[in-house]
C-alpha cells in the first residue's frame, strides 16, 4: 500500500468505494499519517477543531466546538447553536496507542442516549517509522437495531468515514 492510499477492509482489501464489499459487520480503514504516533494520537483526541465534521442531522453550517474527554467514561461531544450533544463515550484509552469509543449517533443523525445501544469505534495508532498507521474499526452496528446493516453501509460511503479520514489527513498536514 503506497503512501496516501486509503484501504477499506472487509474480508478482502478494496480501494475506497470499491464494489463488491462483503456484507460483514464492520468498517475498517487503514490510514498512513505523516506524523509520529504521539502527535497523530493527539490530533485525533485533542485537536478535533482541525478535523471534526458533525454527524448530527441539522447541524448545518453552524460553528461547532468538539472535544473528547480522554478518560474511560469521558464524553465525546460537540457544542453548537443547538447546545451540547454527545456523540460518544470513551470506553477505554491508552495514549498514544488506542482509544475505544461507543459511537452514539444514529443512522438518522440523532443522539443515541445509551452507550450500550451504540456501535463501537476502535482507533489504533501504530508506529510506521517516523509516520503513524492509524487503523479505524467501526463495528457492532447491530446495536443500532434492525437498520444496523444500512448504517454500516452509510458509514462506509463517501460521507461517512472516508470524509472524516480525508479531514484527518488534511489536518495532519497542518499539524506537522
Amino acid at each position: 500500500m503506497g503512501q496516501g492510499e486509503l484501504i477499506a477492509i472487509g474480508t478482502e482489501k478494496l480501494e475506497l468505494g470499491g464494489k463488491g464489499m462483503t456484507d460483514n459487520q464492520e468498517c475498517r480503514f487503514d490510514v498512513l499519517l505523516d506524523l509520529p504516533r504521539d502527535r497523530a494520537f493527539s490530533l485525533f483526541v485533542d485537536r478535533l477543531d482541525l478535523w471534526w465534521t458533525s454527524p448530527f442531522h441539522g447541524s448545518g453550517e453552524d460553528k461547532v466546538e468538539a472535544g473528547i474527554e480522554p478518560f474511560p467514561g469521558g464524553s465525546c461531544y460537540e457544542t453548537d447553536s443547538n447546545g451540547r450533544r454527545i456523540w460518544g463515550t470513551v470506553l477505554s484509552i491508552e495514549p498514544p496507542i488506542f482509544i475505544r469509543i461507543a459511537w452514539q449517533v444514529s443512522q438518522d443523525g440523532e443522539e443515541v442516549a445509551d452507550p450500550l445501544t451504540a456501535s463501537r469505534l476502535m482507533v489504533n495508532f501504530r508506529e510506521a517509522g517516523e509516520k503513524t498507521r492509524m487503523e479505524i474499526i467501526h463495528n457492532e452496528f447491530l446495536r443500532h437495531g434492525e437498520n444496523g446493516s444500512d448504517y454500516l453501509l452509510q458509514m462506509r460511503a463517501g460521507d461517512g468515514w472516508p470524509r472524516i479520514i480525508a479531514n484527518l489527513r488534511e489536518a495532519s498536514k497542518n499539524a506537522g
